[in-house]
C-alpha cells in the first residue's frame, strides 16, 4: 500500500511540475512584457532542475552501521553511527535519513524516530551519529534507512530504501557482588550447605606416589626424570556448592530488576567456579544445566536478554513438575513479590530438596522483615542493594 502510495505521489508531483512549466510559459507568451517574461526566466532553472531530479539516478553504496558499546546492557547508552557514500552523478539539494525499526529504548522512538537532514551538492560521504539513551532489556531491531531526497521547493520528492535486517540484543544490567558461598541456619536446625569437593588443578600442594586411577595430566614428569618412579602432583581440594536458580516469570512486579539479579547471580557464581543451574518458568521451559563456562554463561544472558513475565500456570504448578531436576541442590528463587502460592510451594516443598532461598525485590531500601517458612528463608531485596545479595543471605 505504501509503495502504491509513492508511485502516485510520484505521479502526481510530476504533473503538477509539467503543468507549472506550462502555465509559466503561457503566461508570458500571452501576457508579454518585462515582467512575466523575468518570472519565467527566473523560475526555469528551478523547474528545470525538478524535472531532471525526477529522472536522475540515485545510486547509494558503502552503507555501513556501527554500534558503541558492542555489548549492551540495560540502562546503558549507546552510539549508533551510519555511513555510506553517494556515487550519483546528479548534484542533489536536500537529503534527509530517517531510521527504520524498532529501537527500544526509554525514549519512544516509535513516535519520532531518530532522523538527519543533509544539504548534499556534490557531497559524496555522509556520516551520522545519533544516540540511544538508556536503552531497555530486549531486542534492538534495525531495518535500515530511508533516505528522502528533495529539490530547492519540495516540488520533487524521491525515496530511496537501505535494507538491513539485524537486531542487536540488550543483555539484562550486570552488578558485581561480594561474593560468599551460602551457609544458613534455619529455625528447625538444618544448615544449607550442600557442598561438594572439587580439585583445583592450579593449585599444587606436593607430590606423591602413583596410583592406579590418578589421570596421565597429574604426574609430576620432573620426579620421574631423576628416579624413574612414577609420583603424583597432590592439589588442593575446594569447596564447591549446587544451587539451582529459577525466575518468577508469573509475576509482573519488578520483573526488570528481577532479572537483574538472576544474571548478576549467575555472573558471580560462575566467575567464582561455583555451580550453578538456571530454570526459566515461561511457557516454554528453558532449562541450563552445570554452567560452567563463559560460552555457556552467554547462552543464558541471551535468553534472559527475551524473557517476558508471560506464563499462565502458578509457579507452584510449574516447579512441582520440573521438582525432579533440583536433587540436592539449594534452589534460588528470584521474584518481585512474595504471593500465597509461593508460601504454600514452601511448605509443600520443604522435603523436597535441602532447602530454599527466596529472594524478593522491593522497591525501596527500607528494612523489611525477613521470614522462614519451613526450610525456606525469604530474604527481601532492594533493587538499590543488589551488590550485597550475598551477605544478606547470611544475616539472621
Amino acid at each position: 500500500m505504501n509503495k502504491v502510495k509513492r508511485v502516485f505521489g510520484r505521479s502526481g508531483r510530476l504533473i503538477i511540475l509539467l503543468l507549472l512549466i506550462v502555465s509559466t510559459f503561457s503566461y508570458a507568451m500571452f501576457q508579454g512584457g518585462f515582467v512575466s517574461w523575468f518570472v519565467f526566466y527566473t523560475i526555469s532553472p528551478f523547474l528545470l532542475y525538478s524535472l531532471l531530479f525526477a529522472f536522475a539516478p540515485i545510486r547509494i553504496v558503502d552503507f555501513k552501521r556501527e554500534i558503541t558499546p558492542a555489548k549492551l546492557h540495560r540502562g546503558d547508552s549507546a552510539q549508533v553511527t551510519i555511513s555510506f557514500q553517494n556515487k550519483s552523478l546528479f548534484p542533489f539539494v536536500f537529503l534527509s535519513v530517517r531510521e527504520l525499526g524498532e529501537n527500544i529504548s526509554k525514549v519512544d522512538y516509535k513516535k519520532e524516530r531518530p532522523n538527519q537532514i543533509f544539504f548534499v551538492g556534490w557531497k559524496r560521504k555522509f556520516e551520522w551519529t545519533y544516540e540511544l539513551p538508556q536503552v531497555e532489556r530486549g531486542v534492538i531491531q534495525f531495518r535500515g534507512l530511508q533516505l528522502t531526497f528533495s529539490d530547492f521547493f519540495g516540488w520533487s520528492i524521491r525515496y530511496k530504501f537501505l535494507e538491513e535486517n539485524r537486531n542487536v540484543l540488550v543483555y539484562p544490567k550486570l552488578t558485581e557482588m561480594k561474593y560468599k558461598p551460602f551457609q544458613m541456619q534455619f529455625e528447625h536446625g538444618g544448615v544449607l550447605s550442600p557442598f561438594s569437593m572439587i580439585k583445583d588443578t592450579s593449585l599444587v600442594t606436593g607430590i606423591r606416589d602413583y596410583q592406579p586411577g590418578d589421570k596421565y595430566s597429574w604426574i609430576h614428569w620432573k620426579s620421574f626424570a631423576k628416579n624413574e618412579t612414577l609420583r603424583t602432583k597432590e592439589f588442593e581440594d575446594r569447596q564447591t556448592q549446587d544451587i539451582f536458580i529459577t525466575i518468577d516469570q508469573t509475576m509482573d512486579k519488578n520483573f526488570e530488576y528481577a532479572v537483574d539479579l538472576t544474571a548478576s547471580i549467575l555472573h558471580s557464581v560462575v566467575k567464582n567456579h561455583g555451580d550453578i543451574s538456571f530454570l526459566a518458568t515461561g511457557e516454554k521451559r528453558h532449562y541450563f544445566p552445570k554452567i560452567k563456562t563463559q560460552s555457556q554463561l552467554e547462552k543464558v544472558f541471551q535468553h534472559l536478554a527475551i524473557i517476558q513475565p508471560n506464563t499462565k500456570l502458578s509457579f507452584e504448578s510449574i516447579m512441582v513438575n520440573e521438582i525432579g531436576l533440583l536433587n540436592s541442590a539449594t534452589l534460588i528463587i528470584v521474584t518481585g513479590e512474595l504471593t500465597d502460592q509461593l508460601k504454600q510451594f514452601f511448605i509443600k516443598g520443604s522435603k523436597m530438596n535441602q532447602g530454599i532461598v527466596c529472594f524478593v525485590v522491593t522497591d525501596t531500601d527500607t528494612q523489611q522483615t525477613r521470614t522462614t517458612i519451613s526450610n525456606a528463608k525469604v530474604v527481601p531485596i532492594s533493587k538499590d542493594n543488589i551488590e550485597n545479595v550475598f551477605t544478606e543471605v547470611m544475616k539472621p
